[in-house]
């Protein structure tokens, strides 16, 4: 076949229940010049079985040793043949319309080497919780994506060249190494990250996803700190202190999904110190307060009841 415009680089692990559901998503984009490439990262269930049975030409399929995502993502990376690189979790769809939205914004944006959209989040069923995530219109500078990770990987469609300047995925890290390579995309040339608002993607939560672990999030929060006040040492002491407040905040909420209500008190302490002002303007810190001081003020089944309503009323808004 000639070569695509786009290639989609997409890992499996033990995903069998959902890999059909995301490839599917791809294949029926309405934008058909592309490929998939489906790295297997030495599943011990059905997923790549499940991939084979698909039978579009466009589908490549690779068996490998388990290595983690950002090797899986690597060696997809090394056989893609696309002017343009995407990337899909084998838990995830993305929603009609996406990938041509995305080609569109690359050719209005020459200036632009990786954009990105936002993201509706579900559960492990499929069930809109109400939430959309990772929603940043227009330029996204290298300052703001220290303080935040805006990215969310399945919304990426980035050009080939950029990817190979920046290099690949750091495969030493355990977690993280999305926002990592982000951040050396950015440091590419200023202004080169351009956000939609558009929601194209579902983003599953479901048990056992590495970024539940809180713990190790924050391991790997450090490493790529490290990392970056060498390659960026400017800007990261410009907004060390915000970084660390806004990672806290997150890692808070998730202690807090996890039921360490202990940890979750002290890591939301430690945002509200790191950074008062910053945090205290922001919408999602004061939802949070208000979740962790209900969880400890009021019995458990009750808590979780008005946790139900609120994910019902969040899912219900148009």
């Amino acid at each position: 076949m000639p070569d695509p415009r786009v290639s989609i680089v997409m890992p499996i692990y033990n995903a069998a229940a959902f890999v059909r559901a995301a490839a599917d998503s791809v294949l029926s984009q309405s934008w058909r010049d592309l490929e998939l490439i489906v790295i297997d990262d030495g599943s011990s269930d059905d997923s790549w079985r499940e991939v084979e049975q698909i039978g579009d030409p466009r589908v490549l399929l690779l068996r490998r040793d388990h290595g983690g995502a950002a090797a899986a993502r690597n060696a997809g990376i090394e056989r893609a043949r696309g002017r343009y690189l995407g990337f899909m979790d084998a838990d995830d769809v993305w929603l009609e319309g996406k990938l041509e939205h995305d080609v569109a914004l690359l050719g209005a944006h020459p200036e632009a080497d990786l954009v990105f959209s936002a993201m509706r989040m579900v559960d492990a069923a499929g069930r809109d919780s109400g939430r959309t995530i990772r929603r940043w219109p227009g330029v996204l500078e290298l300052r703001d994506l220290l303080i935040e990770n805006r990215i969310g990987a399945d919304t990426v469609l980035m050009r080939r060249e950029a990817a190979d300047r920046a290099g690949r995925f750091d495969e030493e890290l355990p977690a993280g190494s999305d926002y990592d390579y982000w951040l050396r995309v950015a440091l590419l040339r200023p202004g080169n990250l351009r956000g939609s608002p558009r929601v194209t993607a579902l983003y599953r939560r479901r048990a056992g996803q590495l970024t539940g672990d809180w713990r190790q999030q924050l391991r790997v929060w450090n490493r790529i700190m490290t990392k970056m006040r060498g390659l960026c040492p400017e800007a990261v002491a410009e907004v060390e202190h915000l970084a660390r407040a806004s990672f806290a905040r997150a890692q808070s909420a998730a202690a807090y999904e996890s039921g360490d209500l202990a940890p979750a008190w002290e890591l939301f302490r430690e945002a509200a110190h790191s950074a008062p002002g910053f945090m205290w303007r922001d919408r999602r810190t004061w939802l949070l307060a208000a979740a962790l001081a209900s969880a400890h003020v009021l019995p458990r089944s009750v808590h979780r009841k008005l946790e139900g309503l609120a994910r019902t009323a969040r899912a219900s808004r148009p």
